[in-house]
């Protein structure tokens, strides 16, 4: 449980008094009775007008107006109301009752029972005021202290209901500008570390404006940080403090999937609003950030009276804590593990989407650098390559082709100007389409979709979700396919360059479609828009020759994934996309494909040549995997 006191930075009342059913004005001849007084009195108390309020009272005390205005903001007052109950007077004094009905905040509304003594002994009445007016175990010198307790945030879960978070010990790094003695070899430790600049450079800063601070840089988890002890530790001016964190079970999952909680910055302070404050923690990333209200409930807080040394005097509510309830996502960790696994010691970047084909759930999310803040398996754009022939065959089978009928594979092919060509310069003159496609020729699929009207190209990807939007919980991006624009840029499209983007997530769901024969939009958060989403059966006849075609590439002697050792069952398509000005221009590596329910996508950023590089990589995921799901 996280507790905290704090001081309100700023007032703000409605303006609402009830007396009988009635509202009433502040307006009125200083004459009046006690009642008209009172409930002038009590008119401006609600606007805040802590100045029309002291004209009311029998010689007011020097801080009366600072003294209301500092309860109100502890309270975080956001509204009030007065209900007057009797007023009684005596010769020249009197009292009134008055139940007050305070707005605390965000947190709910606070009654209070006080009573007004009254005075007329200057020939008008007024109010002889005292703290106790306000409330009645409100003394002089005393304070109103509101300390909020947040429950504990809520489980963010996968498949099964498995946790997908942990407690993680964690050391918060931090700079105490009293302690520094030389600033560039501060900058030059914490930069060793991996801290950018302009971070260091902002909490320097502070750390030189606050020099008895503590200032947080970053945070390690306890295993960097003894790695980086030795660099930072000895360094003056630098200060630490261990603490349990709530954690993602997998570096991966904390920084592109679950996400990751810190404390709140001042800039999403400003966003959430009440009831957040200054050191609350947040989500920041993934998940955590993305659903933060839900995970994390609601805060209880307790409104005491606190004497000048900080010692309650009284309790005057507790409000309670309304947790927050649990993301459920589709992640299975055991798939995730199998493809974080697979891209281990991988040093380009790289991405791999693993889907269970029969409900579009997303099991596994790979994209690694993890420092990279960027989701490239979700959110990532890139030239599909000779994978999007999967899109170009489903064309042609709807124009009137199969996989048996016949193409040729020059080695190049030139159009509207523009020479395309076999990316290792094979040549076949005589083949069907499947060997075209077992072989990833190029020219092949070319010179095939030449009559295809330039129009279907995106009608055609949209049946297996390339361009849809997709509302899975997190931002995602699947896809794009422009009309083309000339005969030229048809040619490049149909084999997955000219302006022809995707993200892996994208093209595992490519894969997934022809696998189930129906198209469902990736799910990840239950509840999210894309779970009522209707899935869309495709033509059981084409998805009959695109599976002939996928088996091919993995089974066929010219396949280009016939050597990657994928275990058997294994459907798929290899991609090199170009990408780049260079000549010649460096190539991303693709394989995607499907193993019983189980649908993927593989990218190795210029990793070269797909069937080489990717495809082994899918055989080490589908080999950790296992039977899953």
């Amino acid at each position: 449980m996280h507790l905290r006191g704090r001081s309100r930075a700023s007032l703000r009342l409605a303006t609402l008094l009830v007396v009988g059913g009635s509202l009433l004005s502040a307006c009125g001849s200083s004459s009046a009775g006690p009642t008209t007084m009172v409930q002038r009195y009590l008119a401006a108390w609600s606007k805040g007008d802590y100045a029309a309020m002291a004209t009311l009272v029998s010689h007011p005390p020097a801080d009366f107006v600072t003294f209301n205005r500092r309860v109100a903001t502890d309270l975080d007052l956001t509204k009030t109301a007065h209900d007057v109950g009797a007023v009684s007077t005596s010769g020249s004094t009197g009292t009134a009752q008055v139940t007050s009905h305070l707005t605390v905040g965000s947190l709910g509304t606070l009654g209070v029972r006080s009573r007004l003594e009254l005075t007329n002994a200057s020939g008008s009445w007024k109010v002889l005021w005292s703290p106790r007016s306000i409330i009645p175990s409100l003394g002089p010198g005393d304070s109103v202290s509101t300390t909020l307790s947040w429950p504990a945030r809520a489980a963010i879960l996968g498949l099964g209901g498995t946790s997908l978070t942990t407690s993680v010990p964690t050391v918060s790094v931090g700079i105490e500008g009293s302690r520094v003695t030389s600033r560039s070899a501060l900058t030059a430790a914490l930069t060793q570390i991996g801290v950018p600049a302009n971070q260091i450079q902002a909490a320097e800063l502070t750390a030189l404006a606050h020099p008895t601070w503590f200032v947080p840089v970053t945070k390690l988890s306890q295993a960097a940080y003894e790695q980086y002890k030795p660099v930072i530790y000895p360094v003056p001016g630098t200060v630490f403090n261990a603490y349990t964190a709530r954690g993602a079970l997998t570096p991966e999952l904390a920084a592109h999937v679950v996400g990751t909680v810190g404390p709140i910055t001042a800039q999403e302070l400003k966003s959430h609003g009440p009831p957040y404050a200054t050191g609350d923690v947040v989500g920041q990333s993934g998940i955590e950030q993305a659903y933060e209200r839900q995970l994390a409930g609601t805060p209880g807080a307790v409104v005491s009276v606190t004497d000048r040394s900080g010692n309650t005097v009284a309790t005057i509510e507790r409000f309670p804590e309304h947790p927050g309830t649990a993301v459920e996502t589709t992640i299975d960790s055991s798939v995730q593990d199998a493809a974080e696994s697979a891209l281990s010691g991988q040093t380009l970047p790289a991405a791999i989407v693993a889907m269970q084909a029969s409900t579009g759930d997303v099991l596994a999310s790979v994209s690694t650098p993890d420092s990279d803040a960027v989701n490239e398996a979700f959110d990532g754009a890139y030239p599909p390559g000779s994978t999007f022939k999967v899109v170009t065959s489903t064309d042609l089978i709807e124009h009137g082709l199969n996989p048996s009928s016949p193409a040729t594979c020059p080695s190049t092919i030139t159009v509207n100007g523009e020479v395309f060509h076999n990316f290792e310069g094979e040549t076949t003159p005589s083949l069907s389409m499947e060997q075209a496609f077992a072989m990833s020729c190029n020219t092949a699929f070319i010179g095939l979709s030449s009559s295809l009207p330039d129009a279907s190209y995106p009608t055609t990807a949209a049946q297996v979700g390339i361009g849809s939007t997709i509302n899975m919980g997190l931002t995602a991006f699947s896809g794009r396919v422009p009309v083309p624009t000339s005969t030229s840029d048809a040619a490049a499209t149909a084999i997955g360059q000219a302006q022809v983007v995707a993200s892996p997530l994208a093209m595992a769901d490519v894969a997934a479609s022809v696998d189930s024969g129906i198209l469902h939009l990736p799910r990840l958060v239950s509840g999210a828009s894309d779970d009522s989403t209707p899935a869309q059966a495709l033509n059981p006849a084409v998805v009959s020759d695109l599976r002939t075609m996928m088996n091919a590439v993995v089974t066929s002697s010219m396949g280009t994934a016939a050597s990657a050792g994928l275990p058997a069952g294994t459907f798929g398509k290899t991609g090199t996309a170009e990408f780049g000005t260079a000549n010649p221009p460096p190539t991303d590596a693709w394989f995607i494909g499907y193993n019983g329910d189980l649908a993927f996508a593989v990218l190795v950023v210029s990793g070269g040549v797909g069937g080489a590089v990717a495809a082994p990589i899918a055989a080490k995921f589908l080999a950790a995997a296992g039977s899953v799901p």
